[in-house]
């Protein structure tokens, strides 16, 4: 079984701008786990453990999907609340019409499929770093600019000591 979900990912030159925020975090955290290199995306739609006809099937879903490129910006950080004190830090983005356009088309699409996946509210967002404990609060401005004109299906694998996503498609362009 493979775990995987469609994601937003970005240029080299889009991903090095986003790891200096993480770069900026790990100054400020006493502990955490962050999210490696090269495996900076934005879930939009998460389908979970799934064998080799339901990653054929996602592939022609994903083929279904039209879009024009659009951009977005980068606003903020923000966390969730994890275990024992520790927080998940993030991206936040400025609400963006065509992102969430986007990723109600792919909703709807799994939805007319009759395919499960993680239906819940989308709250558009870069994962930095997991099991962070800060020792001093992180004050730094945040705001980029980044750029959609395609979509991925991903796999979810393990690597050193967490996961990381690897694309498994050709991708959808706009």
């Amino acid at each position: 079984m493979r775990r995987i979900y469609f994601a937003l990912t970005f240029s080299q030159e889009e991903e090095a701008n986003l790891l200096q925020y993480r770069s900026q975090l790990i100054e400020c955290a006493s502990s955490l786990k962050p999210i490696p290199e090269n495996s900076l995306h934005m879930t939009l739609a998460f389908i979970g453990e799934s064998d080799e006809d339901t990653v054929t099937a996602m592939r022609a879903i994903l083929s279904e999907i039209t879009f024009k490129p659009f951009t977005f910006t980068v606003s903020g950080l923000d966390y969730f609340p994890e275990r024992q004190g520790k927080r998940l830090y993030y991206l936040t983005t400025s609400h963006d019409e065509g992102l969430y356009a986007l990723q109600k088309q792919l909703t709807d699409r799994l939805k007319a499929h009759k395919w499960p996946f993680h239906d819940k509210a989308f709250l558009p967002h870069m994962t930095l770093a997991r099991k962070t404990v800060l020792h001093k609060e992180p004050k730094f401005p945040i705001y980029c600019t980044l750029h959609v004109s395609s979509i991925h299906l991903l796999e979810s694998i393990p690597y050193e000591n967490t996961r990381i996503g690897i694309i498994i498609d050709n991708e959808k362009r706009a």
